[in-house]
């Protein structure tokens, strides 16, 4: 692939430039072409015109707003998936562990008391209870974090679908007015 040719002057190191003052470089007025002006290209456009294009581009925007919302209901629900199979997975392990240990530990816990396995066993019930509801709160905290995006999405769609009914109110009250 053949290198393209700067229109900068170059000082024979790559990627350096020579920089010439403004005062010794050639004057560029002569080299600007005639310019149209405003009144011979640019044409007016109706106000017909303008608001079909108001309106083609409003259901276009809330076509893709849609199509966002979309998408990430579509990752949200993969996410909540995947965090839902960990939590099953690991509350079905962690149960099996916890009975085998609880066991051990009434026994353990008895034997301190002096025989008195049915305190040894209220004790530890309660215990692994709490420990239990702190990590469904967390779990539940986490779930309820994650699916505020998609609200957040949602909220906006419905933003830009006032926003554009407010803008064609107007520009229906301008027509008329």
């Amino acid at each position: 692939m053949a290198r393209q040719q700067s229109d900068f002057p170059s000082n024979g190191r790559q990627g350096e430039l020579q920089v010439q003052r403004a005062a010794d470089m050639p004057a560029r007025d002569a080299e600007l072409p005639d310019l149209p002006t405003r009144d011979t290209t640019v044409r007016e456009r109706s106000l017909g015109e303008l608001f079909r294009d108001l309106t083609t581009e409003t259901s276009a925007l809330v076509t893709k707003e849609i199509a966002l919302v979309k998408a990430e209901a579509r990752q949200t629900g993969a996410t909540l998936a995947r965090d839902g199979a960990k939590i099953g997975i690991a509350s079905a392990l962690a149960f099996a562990g916890a009975l085998a240990l609880t066991a051990f530990l009434v026994a353990g816990l008895g034997d301190l008391l002096g025989g008195k396995y049915w305190l040894s066993a209220l004790i530890i019930g309660v215990l692994f209870f709490g420990i239990g509801m702190g990590l469904v709160k967390s779990a539940a905290s986490d779930l309820k974090r994650r699916g505020q995006s998609v609200k957040h999405t949602v909220d906006t769609v419905k933003d830009t679908g006032t926003w554009a009914k407010e803008e064609a109110r107007q520009v229906k009250q301008e027509i008329t007015s």
